[in-house]
């Protein structure tokens, strides 16, 4: 894959409602250039679309993740899905309390087995009151996550500003954003996922890596992007220097489901 597709992925993958003109300012080609690179990265498979994801949290609702070895793969209820190296599929779940996420989790167990590694975040203060305007913008996102802001104030009704701020709110408050399905066995790049009960350390390390970060005091999930292998590996490396205990994970496939 050629370093301009690289960076592309990148922009998308760290926000995947960045605009062209934006992308294609910060990597130094032609709007026109872009369209056509976007375009090719879909046709070829690498692209595949792009997903809404939203934080359990911005229902009311609690979240946990649990990895598990082997061949066996859930389809169960899950809000994401990890699939990695060394046969380790990591599951996110979510309920209305942690009762709910146990038991989730349990019915997981039932089929995979007992899992290497189970981490349920606690609850946060979201520092936002999240309401059914809200809720009504993320329905339209949910099938169109890319949709321009002055369609979904058209579609509501409202001000373009209005609906930017809500927006921008959720974002800055990692309650809401759009992902892009990369094939990662075609793209050249690599995604890792870290946990660590150093968060603190950790996270000026892996900042300029991470796509998204849940955490709960010191204890974290990172999961990172980078280019290659050999820089994904640098990062791993201090990774471990820093928390030889922290668990590292190859992902090769990815799915969200809002």
């Amino acid at each position: 894959m050629e370093a301009s597709d690289k960076k592309i992925i990148y922009f998308l993958l760290k926000d995947g409602r960045t605009p062209q003109r934006k992308i294609a300012s910060s990597i130094g080609i032609s709007a026109q250039a872009l369209n056509y690179r976007m375009t090719k990265l879909i046709e070829n498979g690498i692209l595949k679309r792009f997903v809404l994801r939203i934080h359990p949290n911005f229902y009311g609702k609690m979240n946990g993740f649990a990895a598990f070895i082997g061949d066996g793969k859930y389809n169960g209820d899950v809000v994401s899905k990890f699939h990695c190296l060394e046969k380790i599929n990591i599951y996110e779940f979510d309920g209305q309390g942690l009762e709910e996420v146990e038991s989730k989790i349990k019915n997981a167990v039932n089929v995979l087995g007992e899992p290497i590694m189970k981490y349920i975040p606690q609850p946060r203060n979201l520092g936002i009151q999240a309401g059914d305007l809200d809720k009504r913008i993320l329905e339209i996102m949910k099938k169109d996550p890319r949709i321009k802001i002055s369609d979904i104030a058209q579609k509501l009704g409202l001000s373009y500003t209005i609906v930017k701020r809500r927006l921008d709110l959720m974002k800055s408050k990692g309650l809401a954003s759009v992902v892009p399905l990369v094939d990662l066995s075609r793209g050249d790049i690599v995604i890792f996922s870290i946990f660590s009960r150093k968060f603190s350390i950790l996270k000026p390390l892996l900042d300029d890596y991470s796509l998204f970060v849940v955490s709960d005091k010191e204890n974290g999930i990172f999961v990172c992007y980078s280019d290659n292998l050999s820089n994904a590996k640098g990062a791993i490396t201090r990774v471990r220097d820093s928390d030889s205990e922290a668990e590292v994970m190859i992902i090769y496939e990815y799915e969200f489901y809002p």
